[in-house]
């Protein structure tokens, strides 16, 4: 959270598919991988709105949390719409929530109310979880309090009175300032990120609100005469360790918890048995004038990873970590020691759906596994939410051939693709039709061309001599050569496809040959 949001929360109290292998060892496998995969919007549009509708009608502004409720359905915090929303079955509806007004700019404004699921108000609501029994809790960070949906449909505030502070006590005598998520465990003790108390705060099942870590007493001299608190690091026994804005929590199955400690650019980890707070991965160390550790990014050993801004956590099934990394505009995956990206081009901000390796996000706040195993990401900035998955494979016969999809559509041939030292040849019509180019035939000397436009083409011939590239700028002989098979003229598919500047990637677990153009812009 930047000095900007800080003062914009101050200001506001005043005034009131599947597959996805997410192991990743030493070997990390899950980035060798990670081209067999797509980023894709599941809904909501760059422009932030409001409105129900279809998946790809619906609107959201500044979605930032999301939890798989038990019928598949995805829980959506919509933040600057003051609203929870749901999106089952193709349809984005509201949840929960209604909007006071309107400001001048035409911004929606939120308040604060308990009520039924269609009466209840919130604003800017955050990170959310459920129990074992199906009560949903939600981090409403600008009322500072902790709501909790029963599954009878009523919205109560579980603690916090809607007014900023930091205080402990009971219910509606306790006090948080901007809390961003909550974590619940089989005991039914809820985990509080109290960001702008840069604490994690208990409410126990009786509703009584502890503090468990230390207090910040940091002071920055942000300019001469300007002086601001902030808050600290420390690792070491939880009733003394220092967090600066803890933003996301997750709890594993010892019912201990990581925390995104966003202010210190750390992953951190608080085990309940032995007391004590560690740090999982990244690192880094203040400027005498900075709020803030300063964001990098870095893959690699955790000790030695950065990350800029970490945000939403949520375990996977395997149990490495999934991070949604904001300001690197990334999700990064902890396991086995290791950070690596998986989605996201680090640092580089943008909205494209595609290929993993050139898909972008812009500042996500929260990333979950599906039960299918796909990743569901809330993209923030770009209003929307995007989920990776495997590539689309279209059905056909399992012959035990090769198949090569070329954007999710088989490549029709009336003969197999033939693999031919290591390599895999189809015929150069059926390639060609398929991606819309045109070929010409010389009977006089047997060469076949692949016309690309007026300045591109390559020619091959059916003695299997080597291959011709012909451009403006002149003529080059190739490496490459053709085969005849079945009185087709066969050709390597990743060779030309590649010249073409497609993506291709191998599946062996199918023998499929994958071919994508590399990004889908809007």
């Amino acid at each position: 959270m930047k000095v900007a949001l800080r003062q914009a929360v101050a200001l506001a109290a005043c005034s009131a598919c599947l597959l996805f292998p997410l192991t990743a060892g030493a070997s990390g496998q899950v980035l060798n991988k990670k081209g067999l995969y797509e980023l894709r919007t599941l809904t909501g549009q760059f422009q932030p709105g409001y409105n129900d509708g279809t998946s790809t009608t619906g609107r959201l502004y500044s979605p930032t949390s999301l939890l798989q409720l038990r019928d598949g359905s995805i829980l959506i915090s919509d933040s600057d719409n003051h609203r929870l929303r749901l999106l089952k079955d193709d349809a984005l509806t509201s949840y929960s929530g209604l909007v006071l007004d309107f400001d001048e700019q035409g911004f929606p404004i939120g308040a604060y109310s308990d009520g039924t699921h269609d009466t209840a108000f919130y604003s800017n609501p955050a990170g959310i979880t459920q129990d074992a029994a199906g009560n949903i809790y939600v981090a409403d960070s600008s009322n500072h309090s902790i709501r909790k949906l029963t599954p009878d449909g009523q919205v109560i505030t579980l603690a916090g009175n809607g007014l900023p502070g930091n205080q402990d006590g009971k219910k509606e005598n306790a006090r948080f300032f901007y809390p961003s998520d909550v974590a619940v465990d089989g005991k039914g003790n809820v985990y509080v990120a109290d960001t702008l108390n840069h604490a994690i705060k208990k409410i126990d099942s009786n509703g009584n609100v502890t503090t468990l870590t230390k207090n910040a007493l940091r002071v920055v001299e942000l300019y001469p005469g300007v002086v601001e608190d902030s808050g600290d690091f420390k690792d070491g026994p939880l009733s003394e360790a220092l967090f600066n804005e803890p933003t996301g929590l997750a709890i594993d199955d010892k019912g201990n918890l990581y925390v995104s400690d966003t202010g210190n650019q750390r992953i951190r980890y608080i085990d309940f048995a032995s007391g004590t707070v560690s740090t999982v991965a990244g690192g880094g160390s203040y400027e005498a004038t900075s709020l803030y550790v300063e964001g990098e990014y870095v893959d690699g050993a955790a000790a030695d990873a950065r990350f800029s801004s970490p945000t939403g956590l949520s375990i996977a099934r395997d149990g490495s970590l999934l991070v949604a990394d904001r300001n690197n505009h990334a999700i990064r995956l902890i396991a086995d020691g290791q950070v690596h990206t998986i989605a996201g081009q680090g640092a580089e901000y943008g909205r494209e759906d595609g290929i993993l390796k050139a898909a972008s996000l812009n500042e996500p706040t929260d990333v979950i596994e599906l039960q299918d195993g796909s990743l569901v990401i809330a993209d923030s900035s770009n209003n929307k939410i995007r989920i990776v998955q495997r590539y689309a494979a279209p059905q056909h016969e399992e012959d035990g051939n090769i198949h090569v999809i070329i954007e999710g559509e088989l490549l029709a041939t009336d003969v197999a693709p033939q693999l031919k030292h290591g390599r895999t040849y189809v015929p150069l019509r059926a390639l060609a039709d398929q991606l819309g180019y045109k070929v010409s035939y010389d009977r006089s000397n047997g060469q076949v061309s692949l016309v690309i436009n007026s300045e591109l083409s390559y020619t091959f011939s059916e003695n299997g001599a080597a291959a011709v590239k012909t451009t403006s700028a002149g003529v080059e002989t190739l490496t490459e050569t053709s085969l005849m098979y079945q009185n087709r003229l066969l050709v390597p598919v990743r060779f030309i496809t590649e010249q073409l500047q497609y993506d291709v990637q191998w599946d062996a677990e199918f023998k499929h040959v994958v071919i994508r153009t590399p990004m889908f812009k809007e």
